[in-house]
Parts: C-alpha cells; sequence; structure tokens
C-alpha cells in the first residue's frame, strides 16, 4: 500500500511540474481539467455506462463546457466491440448534440491490455451547424497488482465540414493511473498532452484528467476494453 501511495505521489509531482512550469503568459500553452464521474454496469454481452464530466480551460479558471453521455456497448467476442453513444454538452454559448458510433478491437495477453479504438462522431449544435469527425486512439493498459493498473494513451481526431475547414483537429497522448479501490470503485489519474489545431497553428495544453467509475455490477460474459474518452 504504502509503495502504491508513492507511485501516485511521485506521478502527480511530476505532472505538475510539467504542467505548471509553463510560462502562464504564453499564448500557446494552457493547463486543462477533465473531472467525471461514471455509473456502469453489464449484463451478458451488453455493457451500459452513464457518465457526468466537467472540462475546464485557461488555466482551470473558465468553464470549457460539461456533458452527459450514454454509452451502450456491445461486446461481440473477447476482441471485439461495437460501442454507440450520445453525448450532450453544456456550453457557454451553446449546446451541443454528438451521436456516435465505435469499434473496439482489444487485445489481451496476461497483466496487459491494448485497445484500438475507431470512431466516428456528428457535432450538432442548438444553432444548426453539424460536423463529421473521425477519430483514432490506443490504449496500453498494465495491470501492475490487484489494486494498481498503469496505462499509456494515444489519440487523434480529423475533423470534414461540409463547407469550411478539413484537418486533424487535435492530437492527445499522456500516462496514467487507475487505482482500484474495491469491486465497485475505480480511480482514473491521467494527464495529457494536447495538441490542438485553430486552423492557424496549434495550441498546446496539459490536461489533468480524474474520474471515479462506479460498478454497479460485472455480469459481463468477456472483459470489456479499458479506455478514456477524449
Amino acid at each position: 500500500m504504502k509503495i502504491i501511495r508513492l507511485v501516485i505521489l511521485l506521478l502527480f509531482a511530476i505532472i505538475t511540474v510539467l504542467g505548471f512550469s509553463q510560462e502562464k503568459s504564453s499564448k500557446t500553452w494552457d493547463n486543462q481539467a477533465y473531472i467525471g464521474n461514471k455509473v456502469a454496469a453489464s449484463s451478458g454481452n451488453w455493457r451500459y455506462s452513464g457518465e457526468l464530466q466537467v472540462r475546464l480551460e485557461d488555466d482551470m479558471s473558465q468553464l470549457d463546457n460539461w456533458y452527459i453521455e450514454g454509452v451502450a456497448t456491445y461486446m461481440l467476442s473477447k476482441k471485439v466491440e461495437i460501442v454507440p453513444d450520445f453525448r450532450i454538452s453544456i456550453k457557454p454559448d451553446e449546446v451541443e448534440y454528438r451521436p456516435g458510433m465505435g469499434l473496439i478491437y482489444k487485445f489481451i495477453k496476461s497483466d496487459f491490455q491494448f485497445v484500438n479504438q475507431l470512431k466516428w462522431q456528428l457535432d450538432m449544435d442548438n444553432k444548426g451547424n453539424h460536423d463529421n469527425g473521425l477519430r483514432y486512439a490506443i490504449f496500453i493498459n498494465h495491470k501492475m497488482s490487484e489494486k494498481l493498473i498503469t496505462n499509456f494513451a494515444f489519440g487523434a481526431f480529423y475533423r470534414w465540414r461540409e463547407a469550411g475547414w478539413n484537418g486533424f483537429q487535435f492530437v492527445r497522448f499522456g500516462p496514467g493511473i487507475a487505482y482500484v479501490i474495491n469491486k465497485q470503485h475505480t480511480i482514473n489519474f491521467n494527464y495529457f498532452i494536447s495538441a490542438e489545431n485553430n486552423t492557424v497553428d496549434w495550441d498546446w495544453a496539459g490536461i489533468y484528467a480524474i474520474q471515479l467509475i462506479i460498478n454497479i455490477n460485472k455480469g459481463y460474459k468477456y472483459i470489456p476494453a479499458k479506455y478514456i474518452s477524449f
């Protein structure tokens, strides 16, 4: 237990230095935070989850958005999952609705899980605008003990519109730790480096992500993929 606490404290010390060592006067670096709570349940080949998340920007002083998201995952086999989802995001100046459809291929060997995620999404707002997006992400999870899971994530997102700018909108990557409190509760700590294309230049950010997962039950037939929603 002492070793686990030391690893977690060391990780946070490192990412704190990385994040706040950037000069706040820089126009190309921002410190952001994603804080979420997910509730999940499973039955046979299906896994359901609902999440409420808040995202902060401008050195975590301003609300970027908060959202609620529902996901229904069908575990087709030990390696393949089909993942439809729907998200409603509340932003300071608009409301966004985002249906999505994802395909996950996971490879599990011993204490490692390698997850590939390919996902299409449609972003629609209350002003009548709509854009398409396609993301690909990989997640590497290593079960170090019954209580501690380390991970690394990398994802890229491509945006296209009927009229306007098309291209890679953002790339994000970074390490994380999941601490299994008990059979029902797990807490994830992640730090992502983000590069986002503003169509003229790239804006860089460090993202602190904290997510509490509450598993109502574990009645799934196959082991579900472990991944973070960017």
